[in-house]
């Protein structure tokens, strides 16, 4: 059973070092590509692949030193968020999860 599917999934996966990522892609349902796409767009989106009927946006937050270390997500039901939810929700999905690590910035 695969178990690593959702947008939150994909932005942990996105950024770890290589060996770690290799490892989680083969319990993924997503690719080495579309990874590298969540690292371009600096978010990442998941339409029915965990529920069908649900989507999500996730984007990371970021320790000082970098290192992403949670993600924030939004999830709902795609007659919400629509059949590509990063579209409507990353601009805010992101900007909420730089300001956790700008917080994080500024606690440290």
């Amino acid at each position: 059973r695969r178990t690593a599917e959702s947008s939150a999934a994909q932005v942990l996966l996105a950024w770890e070092d290589p060996e770690r990522m290799n490892k989680g892609l083969l319990k993924a349902t997503f690719s080495a590509a579309e990874l590298s796409a969540v690292r371009r767009r600096g978010w990442a989106q998941s339409v029915g692949e965990r529920e069908m009927g649900v989507g999500s946006v996730s984007a990371p937050v970021r320790s000082p030193s970098g290192k992403v270390v949670a993600a924030v997500s939004v999830s709902g039901p795609l007659e919400r968020l629509t059949r590509q939810p990063g579209r409507m929700h990353a601009p805010a999905v992101a900007a909420a999860a730089e300001r956790l690590s700008q917080s994080l910035r500024r606690a440290s």
